[in-house]
């Protein structure tokens, strides 16, 4: 018999288990996957492959920015005993700052959407998001809501709104983030007979997904009239409706069902998807349901199989992870990948912390913490980054004869100084060709 604390504890560390191992294979192709390393079977080391399929160095075992942002959410909400979106945007503001190069503060390697978000947050002032893509960015902070309130689903839904609206203004995404919470909750009330879950309770997990979507974007109506107001009547209720139509194929095959979810994908988010494991709110979800759902194999298998997916595994991998570790437990993630994990006893600790509703004494800061693990992978992996390309300013020559007199070297603009620079080779590069006008008029005048 698993017991409740077990599946908290094993969803949150699920959570990050599943984060850092699908790091090492973030945006590979399936093919690129099984040449590589052949299976996602165990935490990798990507340091032999850097240039050869993999771009950036990630520290073997280590999580990135999901699960950091959901470990930000978790603090503040067992630190505060609710939501102060205040406190909330200080500490992810305070997060993004004075981090090593080639990082954001101590988040490691955000995406664009993500960037933008944390980059726009005002001190002081939490304001909504200019953030209005369905990337699949913030899901995973909504699992700790999930998990803390797991008996009362509804409260969970109200924390996960105001968290999604300090994030982004996208009604799918923040309907998105909110249903991973509450997926998180719903799972841990599944029962194992056999170590497989009984047939007739996915059909219902999938009707009270579909009934919570509907009431997470009633919700956002009432308390963000704004929001739904500028979500045109084609993007309200999709992740609903995905659902539904999720429920309804679930009896077909597999490879149908996936590419259903492509489909379906393609159609409502208006862009090409090609593969489920794609970087929006309606394949990711869906797709994670699927694999977590549709094979009851366990943990260790769950997750290996949407890992091999590839494409954004680092996402794929949160949810699974964190839904599988909810039905599965501490206890069904294989030892190895507990003892693997960096950091883990504090991930342990802080999911202990969510069972018994109160911030573990023992905790350590969350910004000192992060920021010692930044440190050290950008340490053990500044050997694999380029390059820096921050501007060194040249001898200064003299100035020759033909030169204008309001061009001044000394006033070139750094090259971190995007907009002036621009500018100034614009203006450079304008000048030059007037010389080059002047001098053949001169020469035809003579």
């Amino acid at each position: 018999m698993i017991t409740l604390k077990d599946k908290v504890v094993g969803s949150y560390y699920g959570m990050a288990v599943g984060n850092a191992m699908g790091m090492s294979v973030k945006s590979l192709k399936p093919e690129t996957i099984l040449q590589l390393f052949g299976s996602i079977n165990e935490f990798k080391d990507v340091s032999s492959f850097i240039g050869k399929g993999i771009k950036h160095f990630k520290m073997r075992g280590l999580y990135g920015c999901q699960t950091q942002s959901a470990l930000v959410i978790g603090d503040c909400l067992l630190q505060n005993n609710k939501l102060d979106p205040n406190k909330t945007s200080q500490l992810l503001i305070k997060m993004a700052t004075n981090g090593p190069e080639h990082y954001l503060g101590t988040f490691r390697h955000p995406e664009k959407g993500f960037f933008q978000s944390i980059s726009g947050l005002v001190e002081g002032s939490p304001q909504i998001s200019e953030h209005n893509i369905p990337d699949a960015a913030f899901l995973s902070m909504g699992i700790p809501a999930g998990l803390l309130h797991r008996e009362r689903p509804e409260v969970g839904i109200h924390l996960n709104i105001g968290i999604g609206l300090i994030m982004t203004r996208n009604l799918c995404e923040i309907t998105g983030l909110a249903l991973t919470g509450y997926l998180a909750s719903r799972l841990l009330q599944l029962e194992l007979e056999n170590n497989s879950l009984i047939f007739n309770q996915t059909e219902s997990i999938l009707k009270d997904a579909e009934i919570f979507c509907h009431k997470i974007e009633t919700q956002i109506r009432n308390t963000a009239p704004i929001i739904w107001d500028q979500t045109p009547e084609s993007e309200r209720r999709m992740l609903e409706q995905t659902i539904k139509g999720l429920r309804e194929k679930w009896n077909t095959g597999f490879n149908e069902l996936l590419s259903w979810v492509c489909q379906n994908a393609s159609e409502r988010h208006k862009t090409k998807i090609t593969s489920p494991a794609q970087s929006h709110v309606l394949s990711l979800l869906p797709l994670c349901l699927i694999i977590v759902l549709r094979d009851y194999c366990g943990f260790d298998s769950t997750l290996t199989n949407v890992l091999n997916m590839g494409k954004e595994a680092h996402k794929t991998g949160t949810l699974v992870g964190t839904w599988a570790g909810a039905i599965y437990g501490w206890h069904g993630i294989p030892e190895p990948w507990r003892s693997g994990l960096v950091n883990g006893k504090e991930i342990r600790i802080r999911g202990e912390g969510l069972f018994s509703r109160s911030f573990p004494k023992k905790a350590k800061d969350i910004y000192e913490m992060e920021m010692g693990l930044t440190s050290k992978e950008f340490e053990l992996g500044k050997k694999y980054f380029q390059k820096s390309t921050k501007f060194i300013r040249p001898t200064p020559r003299p100035k020759l004869s033909w030169e204008d007199d309001d061009t001044n070297e000394s006033n070139l603009p750094e090259k971190s100084d995007t907009v002036n620079r621009r500018k100034f080779e614009k203006d450079k590069s304008k000048a030059k060709k007037n010389r080059r006008k002047n001098s053949k008029l001169n020469e035809v005048d003579s």
